[in-house]
């Protein structure tokens, strides 16, 4: 089953109606401050963390996105605030933009060997950005796989686990990013 914490996020709604309802797996909603609550017999395979308003700090109770952090050892992968807080709970710091992105903005990967971009077969990929802050130090366990004019760990990866952020929404911006949700998918043995 597939964890999604929504941090009020416009994106994951139309994902939600897009794509996941279309599938074939289960998946299971949890508002980001609401608790999260699972039969013993749920076996989660991945979580995916929502884009959303604020910061990891303010002004949005986002507890339920460090409670699955901390307490699920599976693939992770956030989106924008998502991201954010990945980088957050393990020791980075955001900082703000001069201005807020809004547009789709080219990509570069720079680790295209990554199982999270097999397929895509090419090393710049344009994927929708909004966002008024960006991960500016990743944490030591971190190391970035992807970076952009705005943003130079516009994707980061855990160094020894599959727990991924991406600053952009992948999980709205077509084909592209369409490719990246799958191979998250399969790397959580989901697809």
């Amino acid at each position: 089953m597939l964890l999604i914490i929504d941090n009020q996020s416009a994106f994951i709604k139309k994902f939600k109606r897009q794509f996941l309802a279309e599938q074939d797996f289960d998946y299971v909603f949890f508002d980001h401050n609401q608790p999260i609550t699972l039969s013993a017999k749920t076996k989660i395979k991945g979580i995916i963390l929502s884009g959303g308003r604020g910061t990891p700090y303010e002004p949005l109770n986002l507890t339920s996105n460090f409670v699955a952090l901390m307490n699920f050892d599976v693939p992770i992968l956030g989106f924008c605030l998502g991201h954010e807080i990945i980088a957050v709970n393990y020791g980075g710091r955001i900082k703000k933009l001069q201005e807020y992105h809004k547009k789709k903005e080219t990509i570069t990967i720079t680790k295209p060997e990554d199982p999270i971009f097999l397929d895509l077969n090419k090393t710049e990929v344009p994927l929708i950005k909004r966002h008024s802050y960006h991960v500016a130090d990743i944490p030591p366990s971190f190391e970035s796989i992807a970076l952009s004019d705005t943003c130079p760990n516009e994707v980061i990866k855990h160094k020894s686990k599959p727990i991924y952020g991406f600053q952009s929404h992948p999980e709205v911006s077509g084909k592209d990013g369409l490719v990246i949700i799958n191979n998250f998918l399969k790397i959580c043995a989901i697809l």
